[in-house]
């Protein structure tokens, strides 16, 4: 076997093996042993599904294919191929017009990254500004594994007066307030499911039809009312709680006596509810944030 090495303008060309196999020559050319020692600069396959999760996420209306392989900077055909990937096992999802979206698995991740502890400091010092602002019971609630739960309730430090407190543990899903906070910005698919699985006993007249109305008015309203729905004479106003972009996790609110609720005015009510759950909103998000 004869082996040569050619030098020019400080490169070093491939290696030239020459072999007899059958009474034909064949040429084996080797590698650039200048380039070997270098590390490879192409990410890995995982890197190239993390950059067109991270290039989706950052983007609230979606990217379109031609916007995903601009953001990445991957080939479109590569960039089609990992999105239509992790579209089939719903960690991205396109809309109407062909956008990539985050998809329902990879939301529930982080519903149950964002879930996983009660997250109860996060939420103190917003309760406890319900609390001074209108001198009646806060709450804070989740929803994980298909159930909200009221987490923590702070009650006044005053001793004039009685106050109403709601108790913790698993709230009724279409009636409490902090239960419509949240599953008002819930997908609708998910709503019907526990409707199907016998989650939402409907009482009366109500259908999942009215819910589902019900739920859109909260949407549009920014808060929920449970006015006796549980217990006659309480009345309660809750606000959904976002993490970043993300609704339908928390939902913060206030509950008292009816007469008293009400001589405030639910207009005022929301607001200052509404102005806690961005206080709670805030703090979740420093809570979540990685250390430096």
């Amino acid at each position: 076997m004869g082996v040569r090495a050619f030098l020019f303008s400080g490169f070093e060309w491939p290696r030239v093996f020459t072999r007899s196999y059958f009474g034909m020559t064949v040429l084996l050319f080797g590698t650039l042993s200048r380039f070997m020692s270098k590390p490879m600069s192409t990410p890995s396959p995982l890197a190239r599904y993390h950059q067109v999760l991270l290039a989706v996420s950052k983007s609230s209306v979606g990217l379109t294919l031609g916007e995903l392989t601009r953001d990445t900077r991957l080939p479109r055909s590569s960039a089609h191929r990992i999105a239509t990937a992790l579209s089939g096992v719903g960690y991205l999802q396109t809309d109407a017009a062909g956008s990539y979206l985050l998809g329902p698995a990879f939301k529930e991740l982080l519903r149950r990254s964002l879930t996983a502890d009660n997250r109860t400091k996060a939420f103190q010092p917003a309760l406890q500004f319900l609390v001074a602002e209108l001198k009646e019971t806060a709450f804070f609630a989740r929803f994980v594994n298909g159930a909200v739960t009221l987490v923590h309730a702070v009650t006044p430090a005053q001793a004039e007066r009685s106050y109403i407190h709601p108790g913790t543990g698993e709230r009724p899903l279409d009636t409490c307030s902090s239960s419509k906070a949240i599953l008002a910005y819930a997908d609708q698919q998910l709503v019907e499911n526990m409707y199907e699985a016998g989650s939402l006993p409907f009482e009366g007249n109500q259908s999942l039809r009215s819910f589902m109305t019900t739920l859109r008015k909260v949407s549009h309203d920014g808060y929920a009312v449970c006015d006796g729905e549980i217990d006659e004479g309480a009345y309660s106003l809750a606000c959904p709680v976002p993490v970043g972009p993300m609704l339908g996790l928390f939902s913060i609110g206030v509950v008292g006596p009816s007469s008293r609720m009400k001589s405030v005015g639910v207009e005022h009510l929301a607001q200052v509810v509404q102005t806690a759950a961005a206080m709670a909103s805030a703090h979740l998000l420093e809570d979540s944030a990685p250390a430096a």
